[in-house]
């Protein structure tokens, strides 16, 4: 029976902000662009796990208080090894 790892990935404003839980930033999590900004991009999030073996197969997004604001959440998946 084939077994499956997965990633949840959180994305705000472009950025994949949190993965499984752990921050994806190279600066400390604060409320701040410069933290945000230390967050890879989407497409360049997924063109590295891609090669990584991890396939995309769901999305969702979620209407946030402020205006114009959603968090979407990427679902990853890939053979276990």
């Amino acid at each position: 029976m084939q077994s499956y790892d997965y990633l949840v990935c959180s994305v705000q404003y472009g950025r994949v902000t949190f993965v499984n839980g752990a921050w994806q930033g190279s600066a400390p999590v604060e409320d701040s662009n410069t933290s945000l900004e230390s967050c890879p991009l989407v497409w360049e999030y997924l063109n590295a796990a891609g090669r990584d073996g991890w396939e995309l197969v769901g999305t969702t997004a979620t209407p946030q208080p402020q205006p114009d604001a959603v968090q979407h959440t990427l679902y990853l998946k890939r053979p276990s090894w």
